[in-house]
C-alpha cells in the first residue's frame, strides 16, 4: 500500500499551468531524492529533495524558442543542484538556474536530426541519446566522451530504453543499454552492449524493463525476468577451456563423486600451483553469483571439498554466503516473487528486503530471514508492522486483538506500542490505543500519544511516574491549552507534583495566571505570600494599605494567626505613619524599630511611648532604642533624665558604651559608676584613664584585674607600672 510522502504547495505559475511531465532523479550522492518538473508553459523547476516538510521549487532558465515539449529531456544531478539536457528541434541545451548552453556531442557522427529518447545512469553519469534516425549514441553525461554510436536500423522510436547493469570503472564496459520496440503482435526486445555488440529478442506479452545495478529486470503478464552479463566469477569457474584453479576444484570434486582418479590429478595442480584458497573462492563466488539452487550446490559442495585441503580456513564467508543463498532461494520462489541476485541483496541490504517483504504482508518469511541472518533490530520491524496491520485489518474485538499482540511480541521493550496505539487510534480504536500504551516502557513515546488522544489524565500519570519534569511540564503546557480552565485545575488538583511544578512555572512566567490558579485552588496561604512578593513598597501609600489587608484576609482564611496579626500590626503601622506624617516627613515605609527611633530623634517622646504600648515592645527593646536615638542626635540631657527615670532594665554598661561611642566622655564617666568593678576597669581603660582603672582595681582587691590594667599600659610607663606592682604586694 502507497502513501503520499509529503504534500506541497505548488507556485502559481505550476498550478496554473499544470505539469506535463515530472522525472524522478537522485540526490545528495544516492541518499535523497528529487523530481523535475516541465509545466504547460515549457518552463522546467526542481525540487531537491522530496522528503523536506516544505521543499522549494527552483526555477530553470528558459529555453530560447521552446513553445512546444521538447522531443526528450533527462535530469542529471550534481552535487547541490541539478542540470537538464533538452533536446529541442535538432539542438542539445544544458540548462541550470543560470546558464543555457548549446552543447555537441562528440563524434556524433551519425544521429542526426532531433533526439527523441535519453536514459541516464546515474551511478557513473552516464547517458545513452536515441535519434530520430534510428541511431544510438552513449558517451559521458559531459557528452565529451563517446562509447558507441549504433545504427538500430528502427525508423520509431523506442517505447522503453533503459540501462542495463552498471560501470564499475572507466576500464569496465560490461554495461549495455535495453530498448523495446513495440510491434504490430510482438514486443521487440534489444540489447546493446559497449562493443557494440547487439542481441535481439522477441515477446509476444506487454512488458516493462527496469534497470538494475547489475542488469534489467524484465516483467511482463507472463513472467518476470532478469537480464544480465554472465558475471566474471562464474565465467572462470564455469567457462569453456576455463583453465582458472576455481574450474579445476570443481571439476576435481565431480571427479571425486565418481570416484576417479582424476580428481587427484586436478588437486595435485592446484597445489602445485599454490592456488587452493583462491580456487575456493572462486568457487563460492561463483555460487553467489548464480540463481539456480542446483548449481548453487555444486559449486558449493567443490569449495567445501577444496577447504577440506587449507590448513587454516576461516569459514565465515563461506558460511555467510549459504545464508545468503538460502534467503535468495526463498524469496525468488513464485509464492514470493523478488527474484534478485547476491549483489542486488548486497545494495539493496537485507534490511531493506525485510522492509520489503512486511510491506507485502509476508511476515512468515520476513521473521525467519531477521532470526536467521540476524538483521540488527530486525525482529522488532517485522513485529511493529505485523502489530499495524493487525489494528488495521482485524475484526475482533479490542481485547482480542490486544491479546493477540501481547501473546505474539511479549510486554518488553522490543516494539514500539506507542506507534501501534497510533495506528489504532486513527482507525477510531481509541481503547485499543490505550490499552497498548499502557505496555510501552517508554515514556517519551508514551506520553505524547496519550495527549494526541487527549488523554491528559493518563499523560500526567505517566509522565509523572518517569520522573521526567520536561515531559511532566510538556503535558501541562498542553492541558492548559486544549482543557477548559476547570477542568485544568481540577485535574491538577489530584496531582500534587504536577500542581507545585504549574505554580513555579506561572511564578517564573505569569504571575497574574498564578494568581487566579491559587485562587481556584482555595490556596489562601500561597495567595497571600504572592502578594507580599508583588507589594510595591515605592508604590502609593492607599494601594499598599489595600494589599496588605487583602494579604491580613488571605492569611485569615488560611487560619495562619502569626502570620494575621503581623500583616494586620503592619497596616496598623502604616495608618499611624501617616497620622505622624504632619510632624514627621518621611515617616511611611519604615519599620516599627526606624519609627520610634526617628519619633525619639524628633523628641516626640509621646508619640515613641504610645506606639510602645500599642505595638507591645519589651522594654529592653525600647530602652536601647531610645538610648541609641538620644546619642545620636546628642540630647545629653535627655539621656540623663531617661537613665535616672527608673531602673534600665538594659543596665548601665550600654549607656557607657554609647557615650564612648559618641565621643562624650564626660557622659560616660556618669554611668560607670552604676557598673560592676570589672566593667568600670574595662571602661576607664577604654576611656584612655588608666590610674583610675587601677584604683578601681585595687578598691576591688583583684590581681587579676590589675593584671589587666598592666597589659594595657604597656611597658612605656614605669611609674604607674610601679604604683600597679606596690598595689599587687600590698594585696
Amino acid at each position: 500500500e502507497g502513501k503520499p510522502l509529503v504534500h506541497t504547495t505548488a507556485p502559481s505559475e505550476i498550478q496554473d499551468s499544470r505539469v506535463l511531465e515530472a522525472k524522478v532523479f537522485p540526490t545528495y550522492g544516492g541518499t535523497k531524492t528529487g523530481v523535475a518538473l516541465l509545466t504547460g508553459g515549457y518552463r522546467f523547476f526542481y525540487i531537491s529533495d522530496i522528503t523536506e516538510e516544505n521543499p522549494q521549487y527552483k526555477l530553470m532558465t528558459d529555453i530560447p524558442g521552446l513553445d512546444a515539449p521538447p522531443s526528450s529531456w533527462a535530469a542529471l544531478p550534481q552535487d547541490r543542484s541539478i542540470e537538464l539536457l533538452v533536446s529541442n528541434n535538432n539542438s542539445l541545451y544544458l540548462i541550470d538556474r543560470v546558464n543555457c548552453t548549446p552543447v555537441y556531442p562528440q563524434r556524433m557522427y551519425n544521429s542526426k536530426g532531433s533526439v527523441i529518447e535519453m536514459s541516464v545512469l546515474y551511478k557513473t553519469l552516464d547517458i545513452a541519446l536515441f535519434s530520430e534516425n534510428g541511431f544510438l549514441w552513449v558517451g559521458s553525461s559531459s557528452l565529451q566522451n563517446m562509447y558507441i554510436e549504433f545504427d538500430t536500423e528502427m525508423p520509431s522510436p523506442p517505447s522503453q530504453m533503459c540501462w542495463c547493469g552498471t560501470f564499475d570503472s572507466m576500464l569496465d564496459m560490461s554495461a549495455a543499454v535495453i530498448l523495446v520496440w513495440d510491434t504490430e503482435h510482438l514486443y521487440k526486445v534489444v540489447g546493446i552492449g559497449m562493443n557494440p555488440e547487439c542481441s535481439v529478442h522477441y515477446t509476444d506479452s506487454s512488458l516493462f524493463v527496469s534497470h538494475e545495478i547489475d542488469g534489467a529486470r524484465v516483467i511482463s503478464a507472463k513472467t518476470h525476468e532478469l537480464i544480465r552479463r554472465v558475471p566474471q566469477a562464474m565465467v572462470d569457474v564455469l567457462g569453456v577451456g576455463s583453465s582458472q584453479s576455481g574450474a579445476l576444484l570443481y571439476d576435481a570434486q565431480r571427479e571425486f563423486d565418481q570416484n576417479s582418479h582424476k580428481a587427484n590429478d586436478y588437486m595435485q595442480e592446484i597445489v602445485e600451483r599454490g592456488d587452493i584458497e583462491l580456487a575456493v573462492t572462486q568457487c563460492i563466488n561463483a555460487a553467489a553469483c548464480s540463481m539456480k539452487p542446483k548449481l548453487q550446490k555444486a559449486l558449493l559442495r567443490a569449495a567445501s571439498y577444496g577447504k577440506c585441503f587449507l590448513a587454516n580456513d576461516n569459514p565465515e564467508h563461506f558460511g555467510d554466503i549459504c545464508k545468503t543463498l538460502r534467503v535468495l532461494n526463498q524469496i525468488q520462489s513464485f509464492r514470493v516473487g523478488i527474484p534478485m541476485t547476491y549483489q542486488q541483496l548486497h545494495s539493496f541490504t537485507v534490511t531493506g528486503l525485510v522492509q520489503r517483504l512486511v510491506r507485502m504482508r509476508l511476515y512468515f518469511l520476513a521473521l525467519p530471514i531477521v532470526e536467521y541472518l540476524k538483521v540488527p533490530k530486525g525482529q522488532q520491524m517485522v513485529l511493529s508492522h505485523w502489530a499495524m496491520e493487525k489494528v488495521r485489518r482485524s475484526k475482533e474485538s479490542d481485547e482480542e486483538i490486544a491479546a493477540a499482540i501481547i501473546k505474539k511480541v511479549g510486554m518488553g521493550d522490543g516494539i514500539s506500542f506507542a506507534s501501534v496505539a497510533n495506528v489504532a487510534k486513527n482507525y477510531g480504536r481509541t481503547e485499543l490505543a490505550i490499552k497498548l500504551l499502557d505496555l510501552e516502557p517508554r515514556s517519551a513515546e508514551q506520553v505524547p500519544a496519550l495527549m494526541r488522544m487527549n488523554r491528559f489524565t493518563n499523560a500526567i500519570e505517566k509522565a509523572i511516574e518517569s520522573g521526567d519534569m520536561d515531559l511532566v511540564h510538556t503535558v501541562i503546557v498542553t492541558m492548559e491549552a486544549k482543557e477548559t480552565a476547570r477542568d485544568f485545575i481540577n485535574a491538577l488538583k489530584d496531582y500534587p507534583v504536577a500542581n507545585s511544578w504549574y505554580a513555579k512555572w506561572c511564578y517564573l512566567t505569569d504571575s497574574e495566571k498564578l494568581r487566579d490558579h491559587y485562587y481556584t485552588q482555595d490556596n489562601f496561604e500561597a495567595s497571600a505570600l504572592l502578594l507580599i512578593n508583588e507589594i510595591d513598597y515605592n508604590g502609593m501609600v492607599d494601594a499598599k494599605i489595600k494589599q496588605l489587608e487583602s494579604i491580613t484576609r488571605h492569611f485569615t482564611d488560611s487560619a495562619k494567626e502569626f502570620e494575621t496579626r503581623l500583616t494586620k500590626e503592619q497596616v496598623t503601622l502604616i495608618k499611624r505613619q501617616l497620622a505622624l506624617q504632619s510632624k514627621v516627613p518621611d515617616l511611611v515605609g519604615l519599620t516599627l524599630n526606624n519609627t520610634i527611633s526617628m519619633l525619639i530623634q524628633r523628641a516626640l517622646f509621646a508619640d515613641a511611648d504610645s506606639l510602645r504600648k500599642e505595638f507591645k515592645i519589651a522594654d529592653k527593646k525600647f530602652w536601647w532604642l531610645k538610648l541609641q536615638a538620644l546619642v545620636a542626635t546628642r540630647n545629653w540631657p535627655e539621656l540623663e533624665k531617661f537613665a535616672k527615670s527608673r531602673k534600665s532594665p538594659i543596665g548601665y554598661g550600654p549607656f557607657v558604651k554609647e557615650c564612648i561611642a559618641g565621643n562624650n566622655k564626660a557622659e560616660a564617666i556618669k554611668y560607670i559608676e552604676r557598673v560592676s568593678k570589672e566593667e568600670q576597669v574595662e571602661f576607664f581603660i577604654d576611656l584612655d584613664m588608666p590610674e583610675r582603672a587601677a584604683e578601681i582595681a585595687k578598691s576591688a582587691k583583684s590581681i587579676e584585674l590589675l593584671d589587666s590594667v598592666l597589659n594595657a599600659i604597656g611597658p612605656n610607663n614605669r611609674v604607674l607600672s610601679e604604683t600597679i606592682n606596690s598595689f599587687k604586694n600590698v594585696i
